[in-house]
């Protein structure tokens, strides 16, 4: 099977994950999900990442709570 790849502007090219890597990710998620909620910290999804997915990928990761912490 040939390898897929998506290449950014500047020509670098990134593998795409392959079938058999999406359990794994998934399992690796969900652990860091689990050991952040014991932090009681809120967990975001930032879906795509144009322009706007960026944008809200920046104010979420610049917002602190009532205590002035990030």
């Amino acid at each position: 099977m040939n390898k897929e790849y998506s290449v950014s502007p500047d020509g670098e090219k990134f593998p795409l994950p392959e079938k058999n890597a999406y359990a794994q990710e998934y399992k690796r998620l969900k652990a860091e999900v689990a050991k952040q909620r014991k932090l009681k910290r809120e967990i975001v999804v930032v879906m795509g990442v144009g322009f706007v997915g960026v944008a809200m990928a920046a104010v979420i990761a610049d917002t602190v709570d009532k205590k002035g912490k990030s």
